[in-house]
């Protein structure tokens, strides 16, 4: 056992001796030659290179990402940002069409988009969209008033909301508080609700028209300022509202009557930065004007009316200049393939499109696509739609606000 131990000893001493004779190398840290060169750029991006990249995400990735950092969080929902966003996904996004269906005796409102159908005599007359393929949303209300930079006004019930359908966040309002509420409680038949924008103040601002002719009031709330609906008189043109609104460049215009014995037909303009009515005079010809369905639209920079097609044609009024009542008027006729039936106008575009719903249900479900100067059209038909939805049952759109509109992504967050 001693000898072992003994050995074991000078064994160990060995070698350690050896180790001791060993040369010491030390460490020094080499870099790595960069394939940039000599003297590559650090490893960071600026931050314009940065919001450059992040105005062209869409509108899910945003949602995202401005939870990964305080900066990007300030970046995303800046104001600033927000105008840029907008501004760029309106110029150079492929055109996109937001379809809405509002059942008056439901609750939700059905929301998705497609893409613009090219309206052309080269295009194809129609396309086949699978309903299953569809990326669907549901908002709780009955009715679409009108869309603005993508944003959409809704209303349910004595409410009234805005959606963003990009975000899927909806805002509701506060309920506004007649002097003579109406007896049924369960829906609001008095105002019509029509949301525009202030270019000037970078506001959104909502106009309630009164639209019954016992009572005259016209309110309006800012979004993003206080909580409460303000007085917004027209002394000059009182009025009961009779068609859908239509905003162009920061003024609304809506078809109306003038309060009287003679019920005047007129066409209101309201400034949304300056709150103030203007009414545009519809020659004595055209006096009853508002008798029939009609919307209006922008049509080449100028406001029309469009009535609803009837037995294959259809006319159009244009205000040429309005100070001088010069006013024009076109009829046009429907090609022979979609001239035997009744139509609803649910969608115009600066295009000089215009959208026609059937008055009557077809399986599949079909939108009309009419183009006003080549008088050309393209079916659009979803499949599975009317079974999914309404069931084998539904024959009529009288039931069903469908609204169709210009789509783009808007990252505009609802706030007041």
């Amino acid at each position: 056992m001693k000898l072992c131990y003994r050995q074991l000893c000078v064994f160990r001493k060995k070698n350690l001796a050896k180790k001791g004779n060993r040369r010491r190398f030390k460490l020094v840290p080499t870099r790595k030659k960069s394939i940039l060169g000599p003297n590559p750029t650090p490893n960071y991006i600026p931050l314009d290179l940065q919001i450059e990249t992040l105005l062209r995400l869409p509108v899910k990735s945003l949602l995202r990402f401005q939870c990964l950092s305080k900066l990007w969080s300030s970046i995303i929902t800046s104001q600033d940002f927000r105008n840029r966003q907008l501004n760029l996904a309106a110029s150079s996004a492929p055109s996109r069409l937001l379809i809405t269906f509002g059942d008056f005796l439901g609750k939700e409102i059905l929301l998705f988009s497609l893409p613009y159908p090219n309206v052309s005599s080269s295009s194809p007359p129609s396309c086949l969209v699978r309903y299953k393929d569809l990326s669907l949303f549901k908002v709780h209300g009955r009715k679409v008033y009108n869309a603005v930079r993508g944003l959409i006004c809704v209303g349910s019930k004595r409410k009234v909301g805005i959606c963003n359908p990009s975000t899927r966040r909806l805002h509701v309002l506060p309920q506004i508080k007649h002097k003579d509420p109406p007896i049924n409680l369960d829906v609001d038949p008095r105002c019509n609700y029509f949301l525009g924008y202030d270019l000037v103040g970078d506001q959104y601002k909502i106009l309630a028209v009164d639209n019954s002719r016992w009572s005259l009031e016209q309110k309006v709330v800012v979004l993003g300022g206080e909580r409460v609906w303000r007085k917004a008189p027209c002394a000059k043109c009182p009025h009961v509202s009779r068609t859908p609104a239509l905003y162009m460049d920061g003024t609304l215009y809506y078809g109306a009557y003038r309060r009287g014995m003679d019920n005047i037909s007129i066409i209101v303009s309201f400034d949304v930065r300056l709150e103030k009515f203007k009414c545009i005079k519809i020659p004595v010809i055209y006096e009853d004007m508002w008798d029939t369905y009609k919307t209006l639209m922008n049509y080449g920079g100028k406001i029309s009316v469009l009535e609803y097609p009837r037995e294959g044609s259809f006319r159009m009024w244009v205000v040429e200049d309005a100070e001088k009542e010069e006013w024009s008027m076109t009829t046009f006729h429907l090609p022979q393939s979609a001239a035997c039936l009744d139509y609803d106008i649910i969608g115009t575009f600066n295009t000089g499109d215009i959208c026609l719903l059937p008055k009557q249900f077809f399986d599949p479900f079909c939108l009309v696509y009419y183009n006003l100067k080549t008088n050309s059209t393209r079916n659009v038909m979803i499949e599975g739609l009317n079974q999914e939805l309404y069931g084998p049952k539904l024959k009529s759109s009288s039931r069903y606000n469908v609204n169709v509109s210009a789509h783009f992504e808007s990252f505009m967050l609802l706030e007041t």
